[in-house]
């Protein structure tokens, strides 16, 4: 079970300057205050959902998805699904090379396949991404095949996200474990520098012409150079932004949101991002949460909206539902499923066998008592976190809370060692879901497995009509 209680839609959001101030860069480069850390710039092995962004300006991908879901040219020009559906054949454009001169074409996508599939690479995304189809080969020169060993209908949205960007056969070759340090694609850009939790410096590519329809642009990228200055922290994030020094900043905080935006002087731009949206995935397996009505319980004690009035100033909507709006098999009627309602949250603890008492709620002589866990240099996690870990104490649970650096967060969310911690998933398709709820995934942090949604997952993905794949998906 999960506990969505938010989908930052804005989690990517910019504010621009209408005007370029004093200390402002030309028209022609561009300072974004970026507010995350870079694990690699190798898309097969990151794992990071703020990288990809990042990565969709160096690397291009076969196909591009436009914001309404729709699957465009790119790389490839057209593209044909077999009549079993086990089969992808992709025509490539013959005009294209990697930055460092390297032709593209189909060898050059069979050499990432086998790069994304081999085990030593040790892909985070990409390979998840490909489900069932890991078997790439060459028909032509500029013609690839993708096989399948059963049905996949995500695959092709899929291979429009940036963890399946094409990288340099070269390259690949050349940098081995340290290719992430030598980021080389076709994309509009390419890199410049990279210093380490400080800046990332892309320059144009000077012979690009092949973006996609939607975005309506011909030739390379107006910009000269985009410069991703990484500031973790908000306010100084903010500082950076109103003193000048940088033009674009991501992941406005809700209070500076507000502010900003009534300003007058700056633009604001909300970015919707596809997928899970922000929830908190909630222990299976440990007590006292291995109780199904316990789980219930902190569903109903929750009040989702104001949760992010307390965290983010409330400028972002609640989610209610485990996929985000405008996706296939978005059900909007599960949002009346657990409604802020403290009298319903009691019964089911007092039917789990708890009682109140002075001191809180407890059972058998202990203490209802849940470990929560948010990374502590992610200040929106951590805002969420005590806003949570507040209405559970009040409520009379004894909710704990620890701040974790990331590798650590990570470590101790896949052992099984948290109650529930806020987190987010990025998805193009549905399927995304079964990576946090089929048995053995790496993000399972539910610890939940349940033949009857296996085999509901099994047929959503081998379901090719989309008008027959939604009503699995909303089951």
């Amino acid at each position: 079970m999960t506990f969505a209680f938010r989908s930052r839609r804005t989690i990517a959001a910019l504010i621009a300057a209408t005007l370029l101030g004093a200390g402002a860069a030309s028209a022609k480069d561009l300072t974004i205050g970026w507010a995350e850390t870079i694990d690699t710039l190798n898309p097969v092995t990151t794992g990071a959902r703020n990288v990809g962004p990042l990565l969709a300006n160096v690397f291009d991908t076969l196909v591009w998805l436009n914001k309404d879901f729709q699957v465009e040219p790119l790389l490839a020009k057209s593209w044909k699904v077999s009549a079993d559906g086990k089969s992808y054949t992709f025509t490539l454009r013959d005009d294209v090379k990697f930055h460092d001169g390297t032709p593209f074409d189909a060898d050059a996508v069979v050499a990432n396949f086998a790069y994304i599939t081999d085990k030593n690479t040790q892909s985070k995304i990409s390979r998840g991404l490909l489900g069932p189809c890991l078997d790439a080969s060459a028909s032509g020169k500029y013609e690839v095949t993708i096989n399948c060993t059963e049905p996949y209908a995500p695959l092709l949205a899929q291979m429009g996200e940036a963890y399946l960007g094409m990288q340099s056969p070269a390259a690949i070759k050349q940098y081995g474990a340290d290719l992430g340090a030598h980021p080389i694609g076709t994309g509009p850009f390419k890199l410049q520098s990279y210093a380490q939790d400080q800046s990332l410096v892309l320059v144009k590519n000077p012979d690009y012409n092949w973006m996609a329809p939607s975005l309506e642009h011909q030739g390379p990228a107006a910009i000269d150079k985009l410069t991703f200055q990484i500031v973790t922290n908000p306010q100084s994030r903010v500082q950076q932004f109103q003193s000048g020094q940088s033009q674009v900043m991501q992941q406005v905080p809700g209070l500076y949101w507000k502010a900003l935006s009534a300003s007058g002087k700056y633009s604001g731009y909300e970015v919707p991002i596809s997928g899970m949206g922000i929830f908190a995935p909630i222990n299976t397996q440990l007590e006292p949460t291995n109780d199904i009505r316990v789980r219930k319980a902190i569903l109903h004690i929750i009040d989702q909206k104001n949760v992010i009035q307390l965290a983010e100033a409330g400028v972002f909507p609640p989610s209610y539902t485990p996929l985000s709006e405008g996706m296939l098999g978005y059900a909007p009627e599960l949002a009346k499923m657990y409604p802020h309602d403290l009298e319903k949250a009691a019964a089911l603890l007092t039917e789990a066998g708890y009682t109140k008492g002075n001191d809180g709620w407890e059972k058998d002589g202990k203490p209802l008592t849940v470990q929560l866990t948010a990374i502590s240099n992610k200040a929106h996690y951590m805002a969420q976190a005590q806003a949570i870990q507040g209405y559970l104490n009040e409520f009379g649970f004894k909710a704990n809370l620890e701040a974790m650096a990331s590798p650590a967060w990570l470590a101790a969310n896949t052992a099984g060692k948290s109650t529930l911690t806020p987190s987010q998933y990025i998805g193009v398709d549905p399927d995304a879901m079964h990576f946090w709820y089929l048995k053995d995934q790496y993000f399972n942090w539910s610890k939940f497995s349940d033949d009857k949604l296996t085999a509901l997952f099994n047929q959503g993905r081998s379901e090719v009509d989309p008008e027959k794949r939604k009503p699995i998906y909303v089951e």
